[in-house]
Parts: C-alpha cells; sequence; structure tokens
C-alpha cells in the first residue's frame, strides 16, 4: 500500500492531544480482548431459516470473523436490543465449480471458468463452455462474440423473487447490492430473548460461485514483501488454496452489468480472522467501526475499514497492537484520511481495485469531514455512542445496565481534559485504579456479578507491564478502595475463580481483618473476623508454616488473645528461617494501617509503609504472647533477637526491637535499638522521636 503515513510510538497523541494509555484504557474497558475473536461457528443461530435453506451455507462477514460491533441493550424506553453488524453468510450455487481460465492444467476445458480480461479491476465475466439448454433464464448468450454467460441479473432477480413470495413471512427482504437482506418483522426485545425466544440479526444472503483457484490478478498478494511475521507461510498457502468466489455485483461503470460479477476473496478473509488476527487487532477495528457508526459515515463502507485495517496488520507488527492499541486506531485514521486526500483506497487483496471509485466529490468532502472530527477526538463520539446503550459481550461480564460508560470512565476523562502530564504509573496507580474500583463497586451491586476479569485484564495489560506488583497485591489494593462492608465481603468471598494467584488466600485474610477492625456492624465484624481466620489457616495448611501469612495470622492471634497460639506458630516459623538462605519480609502500606497495633500503625502512617524481615516480626509477636502470659523465656527471646538484628542490620528489624525493649521495660535496649534504626535511614525523624522517649523513660 503506497502512503507516506508512518506509525510511531508516542506517549500523547500531537493532534487530539490525549494520552494514548488512557485511551487504550478506555478501549480495553468498553471492549475487552477476552471477547473479541472469530464467531464462525455462532452466526448461523441468529440467520432466519429461509435464509439457510441451502447446504452450501459459508459463514463470512464481521460477525463470522468476530469484526462485528456487539450488540447493544438500550438504557431507556423497552429495552430493546440494537444490532450494528448484519450476519453475512454465502451461498455457493450447486452444480457450478469455476476455474479461472478456459483451460485446465492437463489441457481439458474449464465448464465454466472466469473472463477478467474485458472488466475493470476486481470484476470478470462467468462464461460457460457448452451449456446444456441455452433458453435458460440464467444464460446470457453474447451474439457479438457467440459466448455464454451466466448473468448476475437474473440470478438476482430469481433468487429475490424465491425469498419474497411468501405474505406470511415473518422477515422483511430487499436486495442490497449483491445481497438479499433480511430483518425480523418483530422488534427485538429483551424480553423475548429473556423468555427463550430467538433474536434474529439482520441477515445478508450473497449468492457465489466458487473458483478452485486463486486469481492471477491477484499474484501480487502473494509475492508482497511482509517484514513483521503476522502471516505465515502456512497460512498463506491455506489462503491460496481455498481459491475466490465470484458474486453478482458489477463495476459501476461496467460496459455489461447483465453479466458481470465482482471477485469476492470472504473466504480467504475469513481465514485471515481464524488464523492470523489477535483479539488486540481485532478491538482495534471494532472501535474504529463505532467512530464510523457513530458519526454516521454511510458513504465510507465498514468494508473500507477492513481494507485499510488489513494492510495495517500486513505492516504493524502485533506487539504494536497489543501495546498501542490506541496509537493503532489514530494510525488507521491517518491512513484513511490519506487514502481519501488521494481519491484511492486499495483492496487488501487487490489493490488495483479501488474501492471508493465510485465516490463523488462532495461524497469526499463529507467523508473527509467526518475523518477530521474523530482524528481531532477519537474518544468523544465513543461516550456519546454509550450514553444510551450498553454493549452485550457477556449476561455475566457487562461492567453496568444502569450506570452510563461516560460515568464509570470519568476519573481517566477528567486527567485527560487536565492536560497534567502524570508519569504513566502515575496514572495507572491513580485514575486507573480509580475507575477499577467503580467497576467492581457497580459489579458487585448488580446482580452480585464480580469484576474478577475486568481486574485481570487492568493487571496483565497494565500493572504488569510496569511493577512488579504481584496480582493480589492489586486486589487488595482495589478492596482497601471499598467503601462497603457487603461489596468487600461479596468480592473476596469468591472462591470459584480459576486463577494461580488465587490459591493463596492470605492478601483475602488480611482484607477480611482489616474489615473486621473497621466495620461499625457488629455482626460485619464477627464475620469478618472468622472468615479472616478461616483463610489464613487455609493458606497454612496449604503452604506450611513457613510463609509471610504465619506474621499476619500472629498479629490477628494477638487481636484475639490467643496466646498459646501465637507462641506455637512462631516458633516453628523462627525453625523453619533459620534453615533458609534467602530471608522472607513482610511489608505493610497505610491503607493496611487499621488491621496493625499501634506501634507498627505509627511506623506505616509515618513513612507510608513499613517493611522487616518477617523473622523480626516473628520475635516481635512472640514477646508480646511471653509477656501476656508472664512466662520467663522474654529475656531469651529479646537476647535473639538483638543477636538477629545485628546480623540483619535494618532500619524495620531494629525498630521493632525498640518497641519490644519498650514492651519489656529494658529502656536502655530499646534507646540503643532506635539509634541504631536511625543509622540505617535517612528519613530519621520517627527513630529520633523513639530514641528521645525511650531516654526519657530510661532516666525516670
Amino acid at each position: 500500500m503506497q502512503k507516506t503515513t508512518v506509525y510511531s510510538i508516542k506517549e500523547r497523541d500531537g493532534i487530539s492531544r490525549i494520552p494514548l494509555i488512557h485511551m487504550s484504557y478506555i478501549m480495553q474497558l468498553l471492549l475487552p480482548r477476552r471477547h473479541l475473536g472469530p464467531e464462525k461457528g455462532k452466526v448461523l443461530t441468529g440467520c432466519p431459516p429461509k435464509m439457510l435453506l441451502s447446504s452450501k451455507v459459508v459463514p463470512v462477514g464481521s460477525k463470522a470473523e468476530g469484526y462485528g460491533i456487539p450488540g447493544a441493550i438500550r438504557f431507556t424506553g423497552d429495552h430493546h436490543v440494537e444490532f450494528f453488524s448484519d450476519i453475512d453468510v454465502m451461498i455457493e450455487i450447486e452444480g457450478f465449480q469455476a476455474g479461472m481460465s478456459e483451460f485446465k492444467e492437463d489441457g481439458t476445458k474449464h465448464s465454466v471458468f472466469i473472463e477478467t480480461n474485458q472488466t475493470h479491476p476486481g470484476y470478470g465475466r462467468v462464461r460457460i463452455s457448452d451449456p446444456e439448454v441455452r433458453d435458460n433464464p440464467l444464460i446470457f448468450h453474447d451474439e457479438e462474440t457467440n459466448k455464454d454467460y451466466i448473468s448476475s441479473y437474473m440470478l438476482m432477480k430469481e433468487q429475490y423473487d424465491q425469498v419474497n413470495d411468501d405474505p406470511d413471512d415473518a422477515f422483511m427482504y430487499s436486495r442490497q447490492g449483491p445481497a438479499i437482506s433480511s430483518e425480523d418483522c418483530h422488534q427485538p426485545l429483551l424480553e423475548r430473548a429473556k423468555d427463550g425466544n430467538i433474536l434474529y440479526h439482520p441477515t445478508d444472503k450473497v449468492f457465489s460461485i466458487p473458483c478452485e483457484t486463486w486469481p492471477d490478478v491477484a499474484e501480487e498478494w502473494i509475492q508482497r514483501k511482509r517484514h513483521n511475521g503476522w502471516l505465515t507461510s502456512d497460512t498463506i498457502k491455506e489462503i491460496i488454496a481455498c481459491g475466490c468466489h465470484m458474486v453478482p455485483v458489477s463495476h459501476r461503470h461496467s460496459s455489461h452489468p447483465e453479466i458481470e460479477w465482482r471477485l469476492s476473496f470472504a473466504k480467504a478473509e475469513q481465514l485471515l480472522a481464524e488464523k492470523a488476527v489477535t483479539s488486540s487487532q481485532r478491538q482495534c477495528l471494532i472501535y474504529l467501526k463505532i467512530l464510523r457508526l457513530q458519526l454516521n459515515m454511510k458513504k465510507l463502507s465498514s468494508y473500507c475499514l477492513k481494507n485499510v485495517f488489513l494492510h495495517c496488520c500486513d505492516e504493524l507488527h502485533t506487539t504494536a497492537w497489543d501495546n498501542d492499541p490506541a496509537g493503532c486506531v489514530i494510525y488507521m485514521i491517518d491512513i484513511l484520511i490519506e487514502c481519501i486526500n488521494r481519491r484511492y483506497l486499495p483492496c487488501y487483496f487487490l489493490p488495483q481495485n479501488n474501492l471508493i471509485y465510485q465516490l463523488e466529490d462532495q461524497d469526499f468532502d463529507e467523508i473527509m469531514s467526518f475523518l477530521r472530527k474523530i482524528r481531532n477526538d477519537p474518544l468523544s463520539p465513543i461516550l456519546d455512542f454509550t450514553d444510551e446503550k450498553v454493549l452485550i459481550l457477556s449476561t455475566e461480564d457487562c461492567i453496568s445496565y444502569n450506570r452510563k460508560f461516560r460515568d464509570i470512565v470519568q476519573p481517566v476523562m477528567n486527567e485527560i481534559l487536565s492536560e497534567s502530564h502524570p508519569t504513566t504509573k502515575q496514572s495507572i496507580f491513580g485514575c486507573f485504579l480509580d475507575v477499577q474500583c467503580i467497576v467492581a463497586s457497580a459489579m458487585l451491586t448488580e446482580k452480585k456479578r464480580i469484576p474478577f476479569f475486568y481486574h485481570l485484564d487492568f493487571y496483565q495489560l497494565f500493572v504488569e507491564k510496569y511493577f512488579q506488583t504481584p496480582f493480589p497485591e492489586l486486589i487488595r489494593l482495589i478492596g482497601n478502595k471499598l467503601k462497603s462492608t457487603f461489596l468487600m465481603l461479596l468480592f473476596y468471598e469468591k472462591e470459584d475463580i480459576d486463577f494461580p494467584d488465587f490459591e493463596n488466600r492470605g492478601f483475602m485474610a488480611c482484607m477480611c481483618f482489616r474489615l473486621a477492625r473497621t466495620c461499625d456492624e457488629q455482626w460485619g465484624a464477627k464475620l469478618s473476623l472468622s472468615q479472616a481466620e478461616r483463610m489464613f489457616k487455609e493458606v497454612l495448611r496449604k503452604s506450611g508454616v513457613y510463609h509471610p501469612s504465619t506474621i499476619e495470622y500472629s498479629n490477628l492471634l494477638c487481636y484475639t488473645q490467643e496466646w498459646d497460639e501465637v507462641i506455637n506458630l512462631l516458633l516453628n516459623f523462627i525453625e523453619s528461617d533459620e534453615k533458609q538462605i534467602t530471608k522472607m519480609k513482610n511489608t505493610y502500606f497505610k491503607d493496611e494501617s487499621p488491621m496493625l497495633n499501634e506501634q507498627i500503625k505509627k511506623e506505616v502512617l509515618y513513612s507510608g509503609y513499613f517493611e522487616a524481615n518477617s523473622r523480626a516480626f516473628a520475635y516481635y509477636f512472640l514477646i508480646k504472647a511471653y509477656l501476656k502470659l508472664k512466662s520467663t523465656k522474654v529475656t531469651q527471646v529479646l537476647d535473639e533477637f538483638l543477636t538477629y538484628c545485628h546480623f540483619t542490620a535494618s532500619y524495620g528489624n531494629f525498630e521493632l526491637l525498640g518497641y519490644s525493649g519498650e514492651d519489656c521495660g529494658n529502656y536502655s535496649l530499646a534507646e540503643k535499638a532506635f539509634t541504631k534504626a536511625k543509622e540505617l535511614t535517612q528519613n530519621k525523624s520517627l527513630a529520633e522521636n523513639n530514641v528521645a522517649s525511650c531516654h526519657r523513660c530510661y532516666l525516670a
């Protein structure tokens, strides 16, 4: 494809001024990739029965390829279902199998073959060598050349008359180019679907003649240089082997429109969608098609968009579509603008076929106006589109049937409109995380649907790329932002999620313990506490005592004053830690402070987080338990703790030792520990205050 537009990766689009990662995030929420894929095996259930009477039905087009805009339910009125993509089926006419030349390789003649030497690129005539009956209305005899052709005009007329002859039929039929279109006379209401009735999609039925060989005029596609590895040699061979089809429609300037047919690469396009197109590429095309639909760009067909898309797939590496979907959408818009300026949009398989040859000057001006509009703002039309409807991705996996998409993504839009320049990382754990919480709240309050997969998408496509944060940590952050006790319990009690990290339920146990410490309702606090204890036990049963959750469980047991269990648990942990080369750590953040005791909470609130070796925490809680039971072993454990702190030389470890010294009344040890902690950190104020406090107590 000849062009001057060049794709490049950038953080912010220079024309719309939109940060591209913000647009990519909105695209993923609107069109989750996990829902986007070929639907070849599903589309026929939505076709009217009369459209499928032939045994040679081939599902083609956007629905079968997975490029169709999902249907939607309107928020207002009777909640009827809207279909934005027709179902396309191609019917192979029985008894015909054409060749792309008069003679076969063995020298014998094809009974039916294609002539392309007297037509525009992409078109041809279907010739019959020796028709058995010349008075067949489908046969057109050319007196000048004494040749016989299949009449595209008569075929369409005959087929349309057949489907439109039943006045009691529940479907309306019309002719649309080479297709016979059908539409259900009954409005597709959501209530009909709930009652078990099929909601039939608008369907286009195209009759075709299959051609067993790849057309010579499309030889360039085979030889085309490709550098991104998108198409494998096996895929190319498979596409070539499927040949092409002839469909009954003529070029606008044809000299003999009644016998002219168009080359169709629908089967090849279907194979591309099935074998090569990725979910991220598919996401970008559907987003572009929604822009076209919302701005009512009828003069620029969705097939034109698909051909630009396929050209771009040939050019851009799949990682570009994966990592920069917004940039790829904008690139396709730029390519479309260039094609409209040049008045030439090449067919993907046959570049010499200009798909916009029929447009007038005023059409080009109108299309260019629309393209400029979406180029300047590729987000607002999407929000306008969703203001009155919600896309049906899955009945159980839709963000909200009540809240507008615009309201859900408002934190992201606010950051875009503010023209502030936060870093990518700040946006991900800022406004993006805020939207994830809105998603969780909306889904959990509507029929108890679980937002897990939206969070998993967010983690895999954004968080994991920029942070080392494990997935459970992300869930913990989202959970901490949910204010409702009911919502938090509902979310974290979901146990049938198939994801490896959920085998460790320690983070959920911590969330329940935090909830128990902050819940105003007594029943909620008791329920959360019992849930937390059950989950901690489950973690330790599966993972063993040498696990960070042992420390967190000890914190809970100290809160419930189960001192003997604290001692048994931590002695086993310390024994296990002595055998390890790599030493485990526990880290706590501000949003976890409600579940911490006052000493550790003070550390967290001071610097935003607090970290120490898990064994240091074990000594710290073990001393508290021995003190409560008035055990003589306190001094021994305190000495072991001191030795361990000198060995590890960690600020957090010495701070915990200092607090243990205070608990024991050993202010001299505590002062020395806090002094050592002060030497090991640049943020000295808290350690200095602790030293001063111990000094006063020591003097007293």
